[in-house]
């Protein structure tokens, strides 16, 4: 296994490191912004739930003029799409910049999709909207302040099984941006905060992601990566995705013989 650079944080970082690290390249990416083709981000988009989900969930895609539009409308109440901008960083102290090439392909069932959905479509409008990073993030922080984002009031999860990420691993602690291999599925856990959880699984297989801050946030979640046999099966089943995006930009490349 190939190990690249690592960074402080959460048990989420050990476990991706030790597993998974793809590269960790931060805001060095080269490149600009890469538009998905459509097949391809409609495929990645429902990478993310297991396959018995797949044929009736509605999927969303990124207009790059408008930001998300309905692709087509499911009937099993999971919604998916690949953000383009992650939200964990509305308290982090480092300033804020729409990061180039940021890939994160997450579903929602009905309880995500009415209160965590709304500040991934609302970040992505106002970059193409050219809104500044800097007050694109203050919006959004005031919008969970305000109660605008509403917190789930009842149990869900999101899942996020898709053989590729590319986002922030502990943004309370930096801005790094790791590409990884990371199949796992999230419960809702608002305003948990990591501390208050006692002793974590010692192999990092489960933990709580930091919204930028001391504990997870009004849409903080729990994650639970999938197991190894089902990781290995997911690269399997999505070997051609991963080698398209790996051909549109070298930070979406996963470390031969992983």
């Amino acid at each position: 296994m190939k190990h690249q650079r690592t960074t402080h944080g959460l048990g989420v970082l050990t476990a991706v490191t030790a597993l998974f690290v793809a590269s960790a390249d931060g805001h060095t990416a080269s490149g600009g912004f890469v538009d998905l083709p459509r097949d391809l981000e409609i495929e990645l988009a429902l990478s993310a739930l297991p396959e018995a989900l797949q044929p009736d969930a509605t999927v969303y895609v990124r207009e790059p003029a408008k930001g998300f539009i309905k692709h087509r409308d499911g009937t099993n109440g999971f919604v998916t799409f690949v953000a383009r901008t992650s939200v964990r960083f509305v308290e982090a102290g480092w300033p804020f910049r729409y990061p180039p090439d940021q890939l994160i392909p997450i579903a929602f069932d009905r309880v995500g999709a009415k209160h965590h959905m709304k500040p991934f479509f609302d970040i992505e409008t106002m970059r193409i909207q050219g809104v500044p990073a800097d007050e694109a993030k203050r919006k959004l922080a005031k919008a969970f302040e305000d109660g605008t984002y509403t917190v789930p009031t009842e149990g869900g999860l999101s899942y996020m099984l898709a053989p590729i990420h590319r986002a922030y691993m502990a943004p309370a602690q930096s801005d790094e941006i790791m590409t990884v291999s990371f199949p796992h599925l999230m419960p809702y856990a608002p305003y948990v905060a990591a501390a208050d959880m006692g002793p974590m699984d010692p192999h990092n297989r489960a933990g709580v992601l930091d919204y930028g801050g001391k504990d997870s946030g009004p849409h903080g979640y729990m994650y639970m990566m999938a197991q190894p046999d089902q990781v290995a099966a997911i690269q399997e089943k999505y070997a051609g995705l991963l080698e398209r995006l790996c051909d549109l930009h070298r930070n979406w490349c996963l470390p031969e013989g992983e």
